[in-house]
């Protein structure tokens, strides 16, 4: 009888103790399981290694420390971005200039109805409610869209006077007034192939108007015509002057006529209408049978610039917010005409 008390009690303990091991156990993997929950992290297995559960979309999700209920909430974040899986993203998850989960920049307040609203409807509405960037960021950013989407060969036709620069480049000039430039690129890249310089005391003046003289100078290196030295048929101009020999080719090639007066004027500023006329001419493109069809409101589509100005838009050598007929035209609006009907008849060979 005595042995038969010292089994029950021995089966007795053995049940209680499997009772507390299976309890505890029990009590481990649904703490570990709440964190998973609560806090993004995978369950543990034996040993504390993480298991192959991942968190939303298929991201890998961290192990948290022990502590981890104690410590601060930057020091969470520390934590987590020291210890993010191998191909999460940077930042905790967060976008480019934006928060986590997709919320705007810089927005607290989300509208009402926004865990309803479509992909492209929260698109539309970080957009509309985006910061307000810097003008110097604004412009930078237009003119990177220009460049991008700038078709210059959308209605091209090919001019019989060009031949492809075949020279060797100079090296590239930092000019003292860069900065006002809105696209330095496109004067380096007439002055690395000799066609225009820029002024004695390293700027480029690309404000300053540009007159017929400098004009004439761009468009026959542009077309690699060398000046012609010799008398001019011109009253106002000395032939020892240093724009002489390219008003003679020009002259001689039917690109000038000068005014009926005798004289040439070499002084005067061009406006854009007279440029665009024999910026094409020189390059000979015939425009005589080219369709005008898309002018800006205001503009005379009878008028004898208007297929001048119409190609120049649909190749898209200038911006039509640039145009202002009558006036002159500047150094740098003009090297940007030029270096982009260059690069439109490169392509075109």
């Amino acid at each position: 009888m005595k042995t038969a008390k010292v089994v029950s009690i021995t089966t007795l303990t053995s049940a209680l103790s499997l009772l507390l091991f299976v309890s505890s156990a029990s009590a481990f993997w649904e703490n570990d399981i709440s964190k998973n929950s609560q806090n993004q992290i995978v369950a543990r297995g034996p040993g504390g290694q993480n298991s192959d559960m991942k968190g939303p979309g298929g991201r890998p999700q961290l192990e948290l420390p022990d502590g981890w209920d104690d410590m601060t909430e930057s020091e969470q974040q520390a934590y987590m971005e020291e210890n993010k899986p191998e191909g999460a993203p940077e930042g905790g998850g967060q976008r480019e200039g934006g928060q986590m989960d997709g919320t705007p920049p810089n927005m607290e307040d989300l509208p009402n109805d926004w865990d309803e609203m479509t992909d492209a409807e929260k698109e539309e509405y970080r957009e509309e409610n985006r910061p307000e960037r810097d003008e110097s960021e604004k412009v930078g950013q237009q003119n990177r869209t220009q460049k991008q989407t700038r078709n210059l060969t959308r209605k091209a036709l090919q001019g019989k006077n060009y031949s492809k620069f075949t020279g060797q480049l100079k090296t590239k000039k930092q000019f003292t007034d860069e900065n006002d430039m809105e696209n330095p690129e496109l004067i380096s890249f007439l002055q690395q192939r000799g066609i225009m310089e820029g002024y004695s005391d390293g700027s480029f003046g690309a404000e300053n108007p540009i007159n017929r003289a400098e004009s004439l100078k761009v468009l026959l290196e542009s077309l690699g015509i060398d000046p012609e030295s010799g008398e001019t048929d011109f009253s106002d101009i000395d032939k020892d002057a240093w724009y002489a020999g390219y008003v003679n080719a020009a002259k001689s090639r039917g690109f000038v006529k000068g005014y009926s007066d005798g004289t040439f004027k070499p002084g005067n500023t061009v406006n854009h209408a007279e440029l665009l006329k024999i910026s094409f001419e020189s390059f000979g493109i015939d425009l005589t049978d080219y369709d005008v069809t898309d002018l800006p409101d205001g503009i005379d589509e009878s008028a004898w610039f208007a297929p001048y100005l119409q190609y120049a838009l649909d190749n898209e050598l200038l911006n039509e917010e640039d145009i202002s007929l009558s006036d002159g035209m500047t150094r740098e609006m003009f090297a940007e005409v030029v270096a982009r009907l260059i690069q439109q008849q490169e392509s075109l060979e």
